[in-house]
């Protein structure tokens, strides 16, 4: 089964992904930045996807998904946060440090699709070049 790993001080929106999700992702809520950077480093850790519930995302939490980029190269990251244009930082910015992002409110079947998307292998793109085995004369 799948791990997911989500990052968030709600603990309506953690009962709500555990409930949705049940028998097919593994959840672990992580309530702190502390709490994600210790699971994620666990030897053992099967995460594949990692959902950080922003508030009102920032330049700190921008720093912190780099960091957290750089250190998991193969994690898949999605933001979720409402947006408010008045109060937005850089959209190109945030999105170059996630995979994906997700505007509250949302869907959990909208998120299940994106998850879908996340977890499905990158495909190997092979080219073929013919080689004449001819002997020209």
């Amino acid at each position: 089964m799948n791990q997911i790993c989500i990052h968030t001080e709600d603990t309506d929106l953690a009962e709500a992904f555990e409930i949705f999700f049940e028998g097919k992702y593994q959840i672990n809520v992580l309530g702190s930045a502390e709490d994600a950077t210790r699971h994620l480093s666990m030897p053992d850790c099967q995460c594949k996807v990692f959902i950080y519930d922003a508030i009102n995302p920032s330049n700190n939490d921008i720093q912190y998904l780099k960091q957290l980029k750089k250190a998991h190269a193969n994690l898949k990251i999605v933001i979720c946060y409402v947006y408010f244009e008045e109060k937005h930082i850089s959209e190109s910015l945030l999105a170059s440090q996630v995979d994906a992002i997700i505007y509250k409110p949302f869907d959990l079947a909208e998120v299940d699709r994106q998850l879908q998307k996340l977890m499905v292998p990158p495909t190997l793109e092979i080219t073929v070049r013919a080689v004449s085995t001819h002997n020209s004369v």
